[in-house]
């Protein structure tokens, strides 16, 4: 049996080398990893000693694990209201709470949600669109009961710094009662007269799930259901003038980015209620993936549509919205992604400017950029609506320091003085090369640099140890695999070595999660955490990954378990062979879904010494048997229909196959995990133990999917640093090809 738990800081942690445990599979929820963006920060390892001199692995580094862990302030959820700028904060050092922090007027970011409340959705397991800002009112999802509250924001009536306080808040939607179904809540907006709150109900009942979308009123207690079609509903969003609703809605077996669809209906509002009226589709069915509906000025309606084999921004003016037949046509013709998987609600990544251009990340060429779209000069409406087209529009990229973006948000002028767009106020959620996810303003005019918005990180470090991804793609049997090379970086030893050498480094190659995501091209602390020691990161996206269009995200179908895991191996062996790594030293490492990919690398290949999985898939059948119903088809598609391709389950499922393993396992899993339930683990760890494989198994008490606390994330980071110094000690023969399953 495994020891008992001894506490670690926040954390109780409980260790095992390659232990026994008992037990039958418990219920599983999903595989994807959370994000774990966050600010950095650092000092020096002092009082350490160095055994090793130079060795890589053991270069005196400017970050460590603890600065890294209490630096990892996840942002996300940007928007703008009133004149302010909002997003949601994780703070690992208050115990992975999440706080809303907004700024206005040009004084510095104050927290505005309640003290001491997490704000935070547990719709789709994933959540997001926890929080909204209008009129004057925060409204937000406590992590705690799911249920939505009002609290009104300190300072709107002036500077937030006026009123830091937050007043008393009040609960919006119903408890759920003693015997019926729990009742989540996200991505709320404001509608008709303001008094309703339409956002996404998640129930959550014995054995069952659904999903509408529910209005509920902002001063009298109400709920009214508003779309009850379809088994999944998104992103409702509101016209300016109140009178319209668009949503995006996709049924099972598909994800939102297999096929989903846009519809709109009319809002009517009347004796204390509302209801709507009208519902159609407007764009999206069967084979496209649509998303991010936004509303313009002049009543016409953007979204993002994959129909080119490509995410593309679309636009139905307020004229083809009421055709019998809509047809929208691109804003622009480019092999681009103006869009990102909907993994979480409320993604935001378009806004229109007063002028009505366009402000969008778009992704290309393996990064992020910002961009304008703007209307062709002579292409009034009058001209438009007489061509069976929309005329092109052009594109301006505008600088800014990101090369990694998740939230674009517009503040405008009211009333507007001046040229239209001039005085509009763009910001900016992303990720630098040099520093992990800030919110900036960016000024589209011209002029004036860009300017951080968000908190500083708590010590800086020199650009100088920082390691710069590398476009890296890898000629494969598949065919072209793209990636990021981050080389070993570090100011101190490089002054040291004065133009030497320490040899060709060891190399840890990053897996995903998702699968359905992407490498992140912006500043990681936990890649510098192993650069600035001397080994190399490779952060792969192999076939399924989004950023590449449609055709390539299609190659991950039925291959889930050996594709991805292919191409991580060719993409290692390809390194290795541009002499850029020692293939003789060589890790490999995931998340969650990605756990899966590395732990499958040391069945199907002997190329790497060891995988390190952080929440990691190790059993299909399970997951197929016994998901949360975001996902409950998901695996159909990714590896076979469920039950019928029960073989190929168990053989892509590590857990059936600890006598292949070719190399030592590290897990680290969280004990409250509801995504990926920890008896995978253990039941992993003990079998390896049964087959003599060296695994070590840290279960950390208190963490679920993504772990959060400061004092978890150091111990992984130590633990994971400690077995690749162990692995990389002793050299092992590399055997690139991928071996038959």
């Amino acid at each position: 049996m495994l020891p008992g738990p001894a506490a670690v800081g926040e954390a109780a942690e409980t260790e095992a080398w390659s232990d026994p445990a008992g037990g039958g599979v418990a219920p599983i929820a999903g595989y994807r990893t959370d994000s774990m963006g966050a600010e950095h920060a650092a000092d020096t390892e002092a009082g350490r000693d160095d055994p090793a001199g130079l060795a890589s692995g053991w270069w005196p580094s400017p970050w460590p694990a603890s600065m890294v862990a209490a630096g990892k302030v996840g942002r996300s959820g940007l928007q703008a209201a009133g004149g302010g700028v909002y997003w949601i904060e994780s703070r690992p050092d208050d115990g992975g709470r999440q706080v809303v922090v907004g700024a206005a007027g040009g004084q510095l970011p104050v927290d505005i949600s309640p003290v001491g409340v997490s704000v935070g959705s547990r719709v789709h397991e994933y959540g997001g669109g926890a929080a909204t800002v209008a009129a004057g009112a925060l409204f937000y999802v406590n992590q705690d009961d799911q249920r939505w509250y009002r609290v009104p924001v300190p300072g709107s009536s002036g500077s937030m710094a006026d009123s830091p306080t937050p007043g008393a808040p009040v609960s919006l939607s119903p408890p759920p009662p003693a015997d019926g179904p729990s009742c989540r809540y996200a991505d709320g907006r404001l509608a008709g007269s303001g008094q309703w709150l339409v956002s996404v109900e998640e129930r959550v009942g014995a054995g069952r799930t659904g999903h509408r979308l529910m209005a509920v009123g902002v001063q009298e207690p109400a709920v009214v259901p508003m779309v009850e079609e379809g088994d999944f509903v998104g992103a409702p969003r509101v016209s300016g003038d109140g009178r319209w609703l668009a949503w995006v809605t996709w049924d099972h077996p598909c994800m939102p980015w297999d096929s989903s669809e846009v519809w709109v209906a009319r809002i009517e509002e009347s004796g204390g209620s509302i209801r709507l009226r009208g519902g159609r589709r407007v764009a999206g069915g069967e084979g496209t993936s649509v998303g991010q509906p936004l509303w313009c000025r002049d009543g016409s309606l953007l979204f993002v549509d994959d129909r080119s084999g490509w995410w593309l921004p679309y636009r139905l003016r307020a004229e083809q919205l009421a055709a019998d037949v809509p047809v929208a046509h691109p804003l622009v013709a480019r092999q681009a992604e103006f869009h990102a998987p909907d993994w979480v609600l409320g993604q935001a990544t378009m806004a229109e400017l007063s002028d009505g251009s366009v402000v969008c990340r778009m992704h290309e060429g393996g990064r992020d950029h910002l961009v304008c779209l703007r209307p062709p000069e002579s292409a009034d409406d009058a001209v438009r609506q007489k061509r069976a087209e929309e005329p092109p529009w052009s594109i301006d990229v505008i600088d800014q320091p990101c090369v990694s973006i998740s939230g674009v948000a517009v503040t405008q002028p009211e009333p507007a003085v001046g040229p239209p767009g001039v005085l509009d106020r763009v910001w900016l959620l992303g990720s630098t090369a040099t520093e992990s996810q800030a919110v900036f303003e960016i000024p589209v005019a011209g002029g004036d640099p860009p300017r951080r918005i968000s908190t500083a990180p708590a010590v800086a470090v020199s650009s100088r140890d920082v390691s710069v991804g590398r476009p890296f793609t890898a000629a494969t049997p598949s065919g072209p695999v793209p990636g990021l090379f981050f080389a070993p970086r570090n100011a101190h030893v490089e002054q040291q070595l004065d133009g030497g050498s320490t040899g060709l480094p060891p190399l840890v190659v990053f897996c995903h999660g998702g699968p359905t995501a992407a490498a992140v091209a912006g500043f990681d602390p936990v890649v510098q955490f192993f650069t600035s020691r001397g080994l190399a990161v490779a952060v792969v996206d192999y076939r399924g990954s989004t950023g590449y269009g449609r055709a390539y995200r299609l190659r991950l179908l039925g291959m889930w378990g050996e594709g991805d895991v292919d191409d991580c191996v060719h993409y290692a062996g390809a390194l290795a062979d541009a002499g850029w790594v020692d293939g003789s030293r060589m890790a490999i490492r995931g998340t969650s879904a990605g756990g899966l990919t590395a732990l499958a690398a040391l069945i199907r290949s002997q190329c790497f010494a060891g995988a390190a999985a952080w929440y990691g898939v190790t059993d299909l059948e399970a997951l197929a048997a016994d998901t949360h119903d975001f996902e409950s088809r998901y695996v159909d598609s990714l590896v076979g229909p469920w039950p019928e391709a029960a073989e190929t389950y168990r053989a892509r499922s590590p857990i059936h196959h600890p006598d292949r393993v070719a190399g030592e396992v590290l897990l680290l899993q969280g004990a409250d995990d509801r995504v990926v339930p920890r008896d995978q683990s253990e039941r992993f760890a003990a079998m390896l133990h049964e087959h003599g494989i060296p695994c070590r198994l840290v279960i950390f008490e208190g963490e679920s999917h993504g772990f959060r606390r400061a004092a978890t994330i150091e111990a992984c980071l130590t633990a994971e640093l400690d077995f690749y110094r162990s692995l990389f000690s002793h050299p092992v023969s590399p055997e690139p090809t991928p071996t038959a399953p």
